[in-house]
């Protein structure tokens, strides 16, 4: 279960097994049409659907006896469908889903606290934030500052969540729940602790005095927390800029006991979280060391490089993760963005680790993708390399002929 989905209140879970993508059979038809325009009955229905298509049938025959609750009940059953039913929904952007959005769009208003924070969940699980999705998730902020005095603490972390994830937030919608949240923060649990402050990061919306009030209640509670909760609350903390060593030195020291339970890329971002933030926690980055190095293929390539650089930032020679890293990045060097080809090697001449086969890998893919590094990375490069002695011709011409056109 994702922090996304934890301390919410959510309708009927669907089966575990990927259903199959069709329309509802005759018979449960047949029962939809026998069903009388009441609300509570089409509640009824929503409840024993188990498949999406059952329920956008559903909505097709029953949608004018759909009440505000039974759309938010509707829109909780569709996040919490299977992957297989979830590609389905967010292909062509939710094209399928058109009739549902207008229909909740025009309903909203009359969302509570709970309904509004459901359906924004899941819209954010689904992944509908096109652009024909934005007068809805506008529609739901106006809903949420109208009644953030009303959100509880599960309402308020997963709608922080939500909108931070969609890419909907708002200093006005954030504002609103950073003030709520100050409040009520003793009552927030570890899950709702951890989605609050990695929701203001993402959103990259400053509210020092609501990231104090949660470092107050984590610090002593650090063995409350999940180890994807530890890696998203450093994360935030760091991304944010906020600095509370106490918290950080309590987050290291149960993460290094903890670390075979992170998965590779928790433990890349709590890495870059502790170097981000400078603070240098030696037992913590070599239990990370130790596990991460055989683990390193599960890594995204952004992982790789960011793994990579902490280590670098930190000073801590890892040779084990640094092999296991550098044969691995070689092969995938394509798909790193400009300044995490950067990153990469500079980290690797920052510990003094020497890679030849990456390092070649890493001249020849960024010597035809020269323009799209900035400055200090190309500075960056050229030190790591000239720190090892490695050449790479198409690098170096490349940098020179531009140097020669801006000339």
């Amino acid at each position: 279960m994702s922090l996304l989905q934890r301390g919410i209140c959510s309708a009927a879970q669907t089966p575990s097994a990927a259903p199959a993508l069709r329309r509802s059979p005759p018979a449960a038809a047949a029962l939809y049409a026998r069903a009388a325009a009441d609300p509570r009955k089409v509640h009824g229905l929503i409840s024993g659907a188990t498949r999406a298509r059952a329920l956008l049938s559903l909505h097709d025959e029953h949608g004018t006896s759909f009440n505000h609750v039974n759309l938010a009940n509707c829109w909780s059953k569709l996040g919490a469908a299977g992957a297989s039913e979830r590609s389905w929904l967010r292909s062509d952007d939710g094209a399928q889903l058109s009739a549902l959005r207008a229909h909740t769009r025009h309903q909203a208003f009359r969302f509570d606290a709970r309904h509004v924070s459901n359906t924004a969940h899941a819209l954010a699980t689904l992944e509908l934030r096109g652009s024909d999705w934005g007068p809805l998730w506008r529609g739901l902020e106006r809903v949420v500052v109208a009644r953030t005095r009303e959100l509880q603490p599960p309402e308020l972390a997963t709608t922080a969540r939500a909108f931070a994830t969609a890419g909907y937030a708002t200093p006005a919608l954030f504002g609103e729940i950073a003030s709520v949240s100050e409040r009520q923060v003793v009552q927030f649990n570890a899950t709702q602790l951890a989605n609050t402050a990695w929701a203001f990061a993402k959103a990259g919306i400053a509210a020092p005095a609501l990231f104090d009030a949660i470092s107050s209640q984590a610090t002593p509670r650090v063995r409350e927390f999940e180890p994807q909760e530890l890696a998203d609350t450093v994360w935030a903390f760091a991304k944010a800029r906020h600095r509370r060593p106490s918290l950080f030195d309590v987050v290291g020291k149960v993460s290094a006991w903890r670390v075979k339970e992170f998965t590779p890329q928790a433990l890349a971002n709590t890495a870059w979280a502790f170097a981000t933030h400078r603070h240098l926690h030696k037992l913590l980055f070599a239990a990370i060391a130790l596990e991460a190095a055989p683990r390193v293929r599960e890594l995204e390539p952004q992982g790789l490089a960011n793994m990579a650089w902490a280590f670098g930032k930190a000073s801590h020679a890892a040779p084990e993760l640094f092999d296991a890293i550098g044969r691995e990045a070689a092969g995938r060097v394509g798909k790193l963005e400009p300044q995490d080809l950067a990153n990469m090697a500079w980290a690797f001449a920052k510990v003094g680790h020497d890679a030849p086969a990456l390092f070649d890998a890493i001249g020849k893919e960024s010597g035809g993708r020269v323009g799209e590094f900035e400055p200090q990375d190309l500075a960056n490069m050229e030190w790591a390399f000239a720190k090892f002695g490695h050449a790479a011709p198409a690098l170096f011409d490349a940098i020179g002929k531009g140097v020669s056109a801006e000339v």
